[in-house]
């Protein structure tokens, strides 16, 4: 019964029409905001919600999020279907496997200007392999929307004073591209260079510095971290995008299976290259 009424419901949140007042303040918005007239400029529809970022809890993925939408006419047929999207099976389900009141969700939308970034991914104020809290972890790959959709990215470990550490090199031969005409495009990717370069690495480890000084205590944030962070490249220029808190599955951690697949091995362990494997 609970899930036909959702679905009902956000068959009428897509049907609705919108208010005139609404879309004008809108309209208004992009002028102000973005500097620029709505349907001349890319956008990304995403939602945010009051249940998402809760302690124990993240909505990261979990809701709709349209790509450099580009005509008007889109963009309100997005925000429509955005809005309606944490009212879907798999959010209402999601949701009540961890929340008491998952019924009780009130949405807002986001409208952020697309950037068609070189190289994009996140950076989590962490060590999330080493478990050293003074460590930060970041995974990029080419393109925008980067390590944020399962893809096989770079990820490097660095410490406190800057040393980074390469756990994983990219493996993905296609990347997203961001059309000014609006939607996605796909490029093909060559591995002869890293995805990030040292300068990149310096410049996002001194970034989490000052994320690490500034978040804690500002006004709205009630997480001392680790922080889960959305970022990107064009150039030599760093676009922040989001800042969320660090979920970790707790459960995950603490499994023996899992943490017997990482084998102990001692930091005096010798090898003879001589030795046949």
């Amino acid at each position: 019964f609970t899930l036909s009424k959702l679905k009902e419901l956000q068959e009428l949140i897509n049907a609705m029409p919108l208010l005139p007042k609404f879309v004008q303040d809108i309209k208004n918005a992009f002028s102000k905001i973005l500097g620029a007239e709505i349907g001349t400029v890319g956008v990304f529809l995403r939602s945010d919600t009051n249940m998402e970022d809760l302690k124990d809890f993240t909505g990261a993925g979990l809701n709709l999020t349209l790509f450099n939408v580009l005509k008007e006419e889109e963009i309100f047929k997005g925000i429509k279907q955005v809005w309606a999207s944490p009212f879907s099976e798999r959010s209402y389900k999601w949701r009540q496997r961890i929340l008491e009141n998952p019924e009780n969700v009130y949405p807002s939308i986001v409208i952020i200007p697309s950037v068609d970034v070189d190289n994009s991914g996140v950076m989590i104020t962490t060590g999330v392999s080493s478990g050293n809290p003074s460590d930060i972890t970041i995974a990029f790959s080419r393109g925008p929307g980067g390590a944020v959709e399962g893809q096989a990215a770079e990820t490097y470990s660095i410490n406190s004073s800057g040393r980074s550490i390469l756990l994983s090199p990219s493996r993905e031969s296609k990347y997203n591209l961001l059309p000014e005409t609006g939607g996605t495009g796909k490029a093909y990717a060559s591995f002869n260079n890293s995805i990030l370069s040292s300068e990149q690495i310096s410049q996002l480890f001194n970034f989490s510095k000052e994320l690490k000084n500034k978040l804690p205590g500002s006004p709205g944030v009630e997480s001392d971290g680790p922080f889960d962070v959305e970022l990107g490249f064009k150039g030599t220029k760093l676009w922040l995008f989001q800042v969320r808190p660090f979920v970790e599955s707790k459960k995950a951690v603490s499994s023996e299976y899992l943490n017997s697949m990482d084998p102990q091995i001692s930091n005096d362990k010798i090898i003879n290259l001589n030795d046949k494997l």
